[in-house]
């Protein structure tokens, strides 16, 4: 629904977009009540009933659910004058299976008379027990081989891996690069690299002390530089670590851009038999039999309010499949990250923006150019980039009101 291109939606979607998304207000009761009769009549009645068939009463009863609701919405019954006399609603896909039932039986009725003959064979000439091994053996041959094929294709499927970068949400307004900053978090991530193993590197600071975007401008360097200096597949991930059920739904998407089984992650997902903690590890147990084919990968773990509550729901770092990455964790639980030591380094940043780069946003922001005003709000500020971010947005909506047009 996210990437907005409506031909590809079912019409499990468009129910949803249009019963209960935030983007359609003021429905008709009317329109409302009618559209939601025919997502239960579609989930209850047709796709989701326990057999193939219904007798001619439910159908008509059936029919008619739809008719009147189409009717209530204004909407066209031709088509369905012309379904109240169908018996039969053959799909494609039906077909399709029961043309190979079909042929399965008629394979296993060949096979069996196969044996059947070979068993008569055997019965009447003994001699040919010798003749019969061989073809066992040859048989055996090739299904030794058809079976070394299917694991060749299996192992090239599993390989078949490729570049992704998913990074945290931008803010709504426009940011600075903070290079200073940037660089000096990208030079502790390679000194972190040298050791042979998964390593952690902490940001820490306050709510708007610009956590996440500097991640988030660490990351894309960073790919970037693998990307242009090799061709092996490599990502970068982001964790909104706010809650359990963030976690567990970002999870979701990091298995699927790992191209794991979806079937496996729907399942995880939708279990009512996990807990959201069990569902996290199960799911994180998935993605760590893919992750090793990456050369190279950097996941950021993103508002972390309390260390705490993702124990166990992280990477470990005595696993093996996750020794060939890194993590980057923004906190502002500070009292709870460990000490700084060969895979874990610590970068607070609760000191806010430079002073020069503090200048800069509140000019590009507000389009109002004062060194010394901007360096006295920066200070005053704290040099906190949401604070100044916001300041700078008032100042702008301000002075875009014709009756002041000089607002400093």
């Amino acid at each position: 629904m996210t990437r907005g291109n409506r031909a590809e939606w079912d019409c499990t979607m468009l129910f949803y977009a249009i019963l209960f998304s935030d983007c359609i207000h003021s429905l008709n009761p009317v329109v409302w009540s009618n559209v939601d009769k025919l997502r239960l009549f579609r989930n209850e009645e047709f796709a989701h009933i326990a057999r193939g068939h219904l007798s001619d009463v439910e159908f008509q009863n059936a029919i008619s659910k739809v008719e009147n609701a189409f009717l209530a919405l204004g909407l066209s019954t031709v088509k369905i004058q012309d379904v109240k006399t169908q018996t039969c609603f053959p799909t494609e896909q039906l077909i399709h299976v029961l043309k190979k039932v079909d042929d399965l039986k008629q394979k296993g009725q060949e096979k069996e008379k196969e044996v059947q003959e070979k068993d008569k064979n055997l019965q009447e000439k003994e001699g040919a027990i010798q003749e019969k091994n061989k073809r066992v053996h040859e048989t055996a041959k090739e299904l030794r081989e058809k079976e070394e094929e299917r694991k060749t294709l299996e192992e090239q499927l599993n390989s078949n891996v490729s570049s992704f970068c998913i990074l945290p949400p931008k803010p709504s307004h426009d940011v600075t690069n903070r290079d200073a900053d940037v660089c000096e978090i990208i030079q502790k991530l390679k000194e972190l690299k040298k050791s042979a193993g998964l390593s952690y590197l902490f940001i820490s600071g306050n709510p708007g002390s610009g956590k996440s975007q500097m991640a988030s401008l660490v990351a894309k360097r960073c790919f970037d530089a693998v990307k242009e200096s090799t061709s092996t597949a490599s990502f970068v991930m982001t964790l909104n670590a706010e809650n359990s059920k963030t976690l567990l739904e970002s999870y979701a998407t990091f298995a699927r851009h790992l191209k794991c089984p979806e079937y496996a992650v729907t399942n995880t997902f939708t279990s009512t038999d996990l807990s959201t903690d069990e569902k996290i590890r199960s799911l994180k147990t998935l993605i760590s039999t893919k992750i090793e084919l990456y050369s190279s990968w950097l996941i950021i773990v993103d508002n972390v309010t309390s260390m705490s509550h993702v124990d166990g729901n992280l990477p470990d770092s005595g696993n093996g499949q996750w020794a060939k990455g890194q993590l980057l964790i923004t906190t502002q639980d500070t009292a709870s990250i460990p000490p700084s030591g060969l895979f874990i380094q610590h970068i607070p940043v609760s000191k806010g923006m430079e002073p020069h780069e503090a200048g800069c946003l509140l000019e590009m922001l507000s389009g109002f150019n004062d060194p010394k005003m901007e360096k006295e709000v920066a200070r005053v500020l704290d040099y906190q980039p949401l604070a100044l971010a916001s300041a700078a947005t008032y100042v702008r909506e301000v002075r875009n009101n014709k009756l002041t047009p000089n607002f400093s």
